[in-house]
């Protein structure tokens, strides 16, 4: 948050930490609270995403292991979501720390599936939980009629890999209906709620 009360954005944030070389502690805060918070409300369930850096530290592993032993009861409740982009640096190493994530009970998602001729292999192969497909194939939907094929075929090929699949960047009902229609597992956007900080979601069920 800026002096002024402006939330940066993830968009906004990102590239600086990166730049900075603070991805990973970044990485490691969000985390830190993820499971704070699940452990303060037990009907919750989180999401969070993991940067290249961090996925492939070497250190990653132990410090999950560590983490996880301090919040019983929390794993089964949080998933991590990595991009494609991101597990390829080092698909064996990527393989081997998803291995470790769920061996500890958090699922594991892949962020922005697109297109890539390599994207329905890795699908299989990385042992995903469930797939999240990238939003520049949802935003159209409804005008799009080849956005439409591809989207169908995404959600046919994960519930043959019985991988759950979100649809991301929802913003109206002809795409959420469309969607749903279709069978997708799961959707968010706009259309259903704009993300908002977690004190005004609090203070808004509160009134």
């Amino acid at each position: 948050m800026l002096p002024d009360g402006t939330i940066v954005g993830p968009s906004g944030l990102l590239p600086v930490a990166e730049k900075a070389g603070l991805v990973s502690l970044l990485d490691n805060r969000v985390f830190d609270l993820a499971l704070a918070r699940l452990r303060q409300d037990p009907a919750a369930r989180l999401s969070i995403n993991l940067s290249a850096a961090t996925l492939h530290d070497p250190d990653w592993p132990d410090r999950l292991r560590y983490a996880i032993q301090l919040a019983p009861g929390t794993p089964e409740r949080l998933i991590v979501e990595i991009t494609e982009t991101s597990a390829l640096v080092d698909i064996e190493a990527t393989c081997a720390v998803i291995g470790t994530m769920k061996s500890l009970g958090i699922r594991v998602g892949m962020d922005d599936f697109s297109a890539g001729h390599t994207s329905f292999k890795n699908l299989r192969r990385l042992g995903f939980d469930l797939v999240k497909i990238d939003g520049a194939f949802i935003q159209n939907l409804a005008r799009s009629p080849d956005d439409r094929f591809f989207v169908r075929t995404l959600l046919d090929l994960a519930r043959h890999l019985n991988i759950e699949a979100v649809a991301e960047w929802v913003e109206d009902h002809e795409t959420a209906a469309l969607l749903a229609e279709w069978g997708v597992d799961y959707a968010q956007g706009n259309f259903f709620g704009e993300a908002r900080p977690l004190a005004a979601l609090t203070a808004s069920a509160a009134a």
